[in-house]
């Protein structure tokens, strides 16, 4: 076919949108983002990383991660840094050595700034330069016009005589990098729990076991919680004075170095397996029960070639109840919060493995299967280490999703699960877990007793008859002859002999054959002394039957007499409680008489399912049913749009549609509620009632059975409102109300109802919360859909709005607010 046209080359054209798709859509928490940088820090082969909180009247703007690495030149800031994707530690030519293992190597790395806040400023400076270098990055400007080519997006450089730091900050290295990140996205998350997180975290980014893999010092600073951290240091120490240190917990601080004992807190205290790769490239695993050694053997790493060369080791703990609560202790945090078994490439954590309630190794999808046969997350701790280049072993680009799968991947989560974490298991759940006792013990004591060194041996022997495995060494005071009194001996014996001849053991031997001597005599001893016993015996048992006899009739003599005198007194005592009840019961149904009509009148809600009829059951499940046909045909309408618009619908019309749809299951919740408290029938959606009696009764006896986080006081005049509504309705607005409040950390809220008029009922509720946020000038958009300034939706105070306004009352912002807390009024009309 004849060519219309000469052929041409094309080129791709990268949009400015590009900067989102590897910054804030990439990197997914502000957590990934700082371990990213901080992992620069540690390639640039920094010695010290301070992390800067700075805040302005109590809330964090700004954040500084300082390090004194070998810092970038302008040539390295220009074709390096701000080359996209690019990555000089990959290609060799970051220090000349393609050998050199990096924590990172995918040049996006550098965006993580963009998670955290809109704005960067870079200073830099390389051991030769004698100026800093200054970049300003504005990421908004990015995000103006994606037709705006990427290159085309001004980054500003100056430079200036030396660093400029944060007041109180002493930086005199000669080269290193300052990172500036302001304009935070979400600067008042930042709060104290959120920084102990980070501290947390950052604790298990290199040297969660205290070793010495990496010897980068990290540092965190913020001086508002400094007063805080000094209070609880200074409350510590004064306590420790006086109690042991083991029996209080340390303070959770926010300054200082991130330092991590938990290697020291753990060992010689429960039972570990250490794994490494020597120098013949086989793996060699030990076996250490309470700084016990119980045995060590040596395999091939033939089935596991890929693992050969990549410096693996791996270190787990078993978690019994005793190094649990010493974890506790000495950490101030429980040990399933710390997290289980982590993995560690080239020195750096790869997320999120060994996170609370990670399983990537599938350790507890086998837990699931039998809870007392196998070992859990909760039960362990350890740490995993591999080398090796991302042809091998390579992570997510979205830093939190673990290892991408290779051969060598594979052959890693394999070993590990089979060859690490049940080998532990092996002896855990066979030895320890056999003594319910040892559990609280955290030394090795009890590995002495007789059925627990029997357990050990046969798992030893176990292990020596492997063909697969070469036992190197062994507990010579755990495996070594029982007593030949033990009922373990013959058990154990044999298994011993067969460990003595294939370990060459000649000692062992030796002591196998004058126990079996001594057990034999022993046999011949208990048989002559069993025969002499059975005479004994029999001579003892014919005179104790003869006692029991006589007993016997003596305890029946006495038993009659006991009955007849028990029944005549029961009888007396019977006569004069029935007279005593008729009495009591005369006076509580005159009483009942009295009380019964008006609380019949006033009482909608009865708090009890004893008289419930069927019928107000079934109307009551009849609501629920419609409620949920209709939250089903929204569902339905909502992926219907998504479907024929191939997956495309506007942000205003799926939240009109997830409104609607929580609305259908807010209305589910409160018919659910009425069910076994409501004393009325829903044969329509609404009822003719006290509305002022229906609210009281709903907030005193409904809103606070379901809300324990926040008390619910209740005032009325209590003056009569009968009117027509929707009590499903209207408890949703109260419903709505009451949550509020509790999400803006309210612990009292106030419900005054009075009558204004024959024809209004009004209805304030005042908390004692956050109150009104100051970013919201006009108070009534707080009624507005997905307005919102707690982790709320945004719909619930719109909600309460469209059903006060149904009914055709109103509701709004009270003009007078309290000094502390949020006020809100309701009008009922009729």
């Amino acid at each position: 076919m004849k060519k219309l046209q000469e052929e041409k080359s094309l080129h791709f054209e990268i949009s400015s949108a590009l900067k989102s798709v590897i910054g804030q859509d990439l990197i997914t928490n502000d957590f990934i983002a700082i371990f990213e940088l901080v992992k620069n820090s540690f390639d640039a082969k920094a010695k010290n990383v301070n992390i800067i909180f700075d805040d302005n009247n109590g809330t964090i703007d700004k954040i500084f991660i300082i390090d004194d690495g070998k810092g970038m030149s302008y040539e390295d800031l220009v074709k390096k840094w701000l080359f996209v994707a690019y990555s000089a530690k990959k290609d060799g030519s970051e220090d000349n050595n393609v050998n050199r293992i990096y924590a990172g190597n995918k040049g996006v790395g550098r965006f993580s700034c963009d998670r955290v806040g809109g704005k960067l400023r870079l200073q830099s400076k390389s051991i030769s330069d004698s100026q800093v270098n200054i970049l300003d990055v504005d990421w908004g400007e990015f995000e103006v016009d994606a037709k705006t080519k990427f290159e085309n997006i001004a980054v500003k450089h100056h430079v200036i005589s030396q660093f400029e730091l944060p007041e109180k900050v002493s930086h005199d290295q000669q080269s290193g990098v300052v990172l500036e990140i302001s304009a935070l996205r979400e600067p008042y998350s930042w709060d104290r729990v959120k920084l102990k997180r980070l501290r947390s975290s950052l604790a298990k980014l290199t040297n969660p076991f205290g070793s010495s893999v990496s010897s980068i010092k990290l540092n965190i600073f913020c001086q508002r919680e400094m007063s805080q951290d000094e209070a609880l240091e200074l409350k510590y120490n004064e306590q420790a004075s006086s109690i042991s240190d083991d029996l209080i917990d340390p303070p959770t601080l926010v300054n200082g170095p991130v330092t991590n004992d938990i290697f020291n807190v753990l060992r010689d205290k429960t039972t570990s397996l250490n794994v490494e790769l020597d120098n013949n490239g086989h793996f060699v695993t030990t076996l250490i029960d309470r700084g016990e050694l119980i045995y060590q053997v040596r395999e091939s790493t033939s089935q596991y070639n890929l693992l050969a060369d990549s410096d693996f080791s791996c270190q787990i703990f078993s978690l019994n109840q005793s190094a649990k609560s010493l974890f506790k202790r000495r950490t101030g945090i429980h040990s399933v919060a710390f997290g289980s078994l982590f993995l560690f490439r080239n020195g750096f954590r790869v997320m999120p493995i060994g996170d609370e309630s990670d399983d990537s190794w599938g350790i507890d999808r086998r837990h699931q299967q039998g809870y007392s046969r196998t070992l859990g997350t909760r039960d362990i701790m350890g740490r995993v280490d591999i080398a090796g280049p991302e042809t091998k072993f390579k992570e997510t680009s979205s830093r939190d999703g673990g290892l991408v799968e290779t051969d060598a991947s594979i052959q890693l989560f394999d070993y590990v699960f089979t060859k690490c974490v049940r080998r532990l298991e092996q002896y855990v759940v066979g030895v320890t877990w056999q003594d319910s006792i040892d559990k609280h013990h955290d030394t090795s004591q009890r590995l002495n007793l007789d059925e627990n060194r029997a357990n050990i041996i046969d798992l030893v022997t176990k292990l020596a008859g492997s063909k697969d495995l070469e036992l190197i060494d062994f507990s010579r005071n755990l495996i070594d002859v029982l007593s030949e009194k033990s009922s373990y001996f013959e058990r154990s014996v044999e298994k011993l002999a067969k460990l003595a001849e294939s370990s060459s053991d000649d000692d062992l031997m030796w002591n196998i054959s004058q126990a079996r001597k001594r057990f034999s005599e022993l046999k011949k001893s208990e048989e002559e002394a069993r025969k002499i016993a059975s005479r004994e015996l029999q001579a003892r048992l014919e005179a104790e039957r003869q006692a029991k006899v006589e007993m016997k009739l003596r305890a029946e003599a006495e038993r009659k007499a006991e009955e007849e005198f028990k029944l005549k007194s029961e009888a007396e005592k019977k006569a004069d409680r029935e007279l005593e009840l008729k009495e009591q019961a005369k006076l509580e149904a005159e009483k009942f008489n009295l009380a019964y009509e008006e609380e019949k009148k006033r009482n909608l809600f009865l708090l009890s399912n004893d008289n419930k009829d069927i019928d107000q059951l079934e109307s009551f499940l009849h609501q629920i049913v419609i409620y949920t046909s209709s939250a089903k045909q929204k569902v339905t309408s909502t992926l219907l749009k998504i479907q024929n618009n191939q997956g495309e619908i506007i942000r205003d019309e799926l939240m009109n549609s997830l409104s609607d749809l929580l609305e259908s299951v807010e209305k589910i919740m409160t018919t659910s509620r009425f069910a076994t408290s409501a004393n009325f029938k829903l044969d329509s959606t609404k009822i003719t009632a006290d509305a002022s009696i229906y609210i009281k009764d709903y907030l005193e006896k409904i809103s606070t059975a379901y809300n324990s986080r926040i008390q619910i006081k209740v005032e009325s005049d209590n003056k009569e409102f009968i009117t027509k509504f929707t009590p499903i309705e209207l408890g949703m607005v109260l419903d709505n109300i009451v949550s509020n409040s509790k999400k803006a950390r309210a612990s009292l809220i106030n419900f005054e109802i009075n009558r204004e008029s024959n024809n209004v009922l009004n209805i304030i509720a005042t908390d004692n919360g956050k109150g009104l946020d100051k970013s919201i000038f006009e108070k009534e958009r707080v009624f507005e859909k997905g307005v919102t300034t707690t982790r709320g939706s945004g719909l619930g105070l719109f909600h309460c709005k469209k059903q006060i306004e149904k009914m055709g009352g109103e509701i709004a912002v009270s003009e007078t607010q309290p000094n502390q807390g949020f006020r809100i009024r309701i009008r009922l009309r009729k």
